[in-house]
C-alpha cells in the first residue's frame, strides 16, 4: 500500500512538478513576507499586539471553550477555503486566486510564528509549537496538495481549450477524489485544533506564568 502511494505520488510529481514548484515557492514567499512584516511593525502596533498576547496567555489556563461552537466555526472556515480552491481549479481564471490563497496562508503562518518567537523568545517557540503546530501538521500539507491539484487541473483545462482532443473526465474524477481526501484531513485538523491544541496551550501558558 505504501509503495503504491509513493509510486502514485512520484508519477504525480513528474507530471505536475511546475505546479508543485509554484505552490511551494508562493507558500515560502508568504512565510517570508509574514516574518518581514513583524520586523517592520511600528512600536505602538507591536505594543498593542504584545498586550493582547500577554492577556491571552494569562487567561489561557482558565478559559473554557465551547467545543461544539468552536469546532463548527473551525470546520466551516477550513472547508470553505478547501472548496474555494477546488472550485477555482475548475476555471482557468482562478489560477491567480489560488496562488493568492496559498501566499496568504503562508503569510499568516509566518506572521504568527515570527511574532511569538520575537516577543517571547524560548517561551514564544513553546507557545507557537502548542498553538500553531498541531493542526498545521495536517492542514498545511492538505492545503498545499489541494493547491497543486487545482493548478494542475486548471492548466489541463487551458490545454483542453486549445486542443479539444485533451481528455478531461478521468482527471476530473481524480481531482474530485483528492479533494475529498483533503477535506478529511482538514476535518481532522479541525478536531485537533479544538480538542487537543487548547490543552497544549494551557500547558504552555502554565509554563510561561
Amino acid at each position: 500500500m505504501g509503495r503504491k502511494f509513493l509510486s502514485l505520488w512520484a508519477d504525480s510529481f513528474r507530471q505536475s512538478w511546475p505546479a508543485y514548484l509554484a505552490v511551494l515557492v508562493l507558500f515560502a514567499l508568504g512565510i517570508t513576507a509574514g516574518t518581514l512584516s513583524v520586523q517592520r511593525l511600528q512600536a505602538d502596533q507591536a505594543q498593542e499586539l504584545r498586550m493582547y498576547l500577554d492577556q491571552f496567555v494569562m487567561q489561557a489556563g482558565v478559559i473554557e471553550v465551547d467545543t461544539v461552537k468552536a469546532l463548527r466555526e473551525v470546520l466551516l472556515s477550513d472547508i470553505v477555503v478547501i472548496l474555494a480552491v477546488y472550485l477555482l481549479g475548475l476555471t482557468v481564471i482562478g489560477i491567480p486566486v489560488i496562488l493568492g490563497i496559498i501566499f496568504t496562508r503562508g503569510f499568516v503562518l509566518g506572521y504568527a510564528v515570527s511574532f511569538l518567537t520575537s516577543e517571547k523568545s524560548t517561551q514564544g517557540i513553546i507557545l507557537a509549537c502548542a498553538a500553531v503546530l498541531p493542526q498545521s501538521i495536517l492542514l498545511i500539507p492538505a492545503l498545499l496538495m489541494a493547491g497543486v491539484a487545482s493548478l494542475s487541473f486548471a492548466v489541463l483545462l487551458a490545454r483542453r481549450f486549445n486542443n479539444s482532443k485533451v481528455i478531461v473526465w478521468p482527471s476530473f474524477v481524480g481531482y474530485s477524489g483528492l479533494t475529498v481526501v483533503v477535506l478529511a484531513f482538514a476535518a481532522a485538523a479541525g478536531l485537533v485544533e479544538v480538542y487537543f491544541t487548547p490543552l497544549l496551550v494551557k500547558l504552555a501558558a502554565n509554563y510561561m506564568f
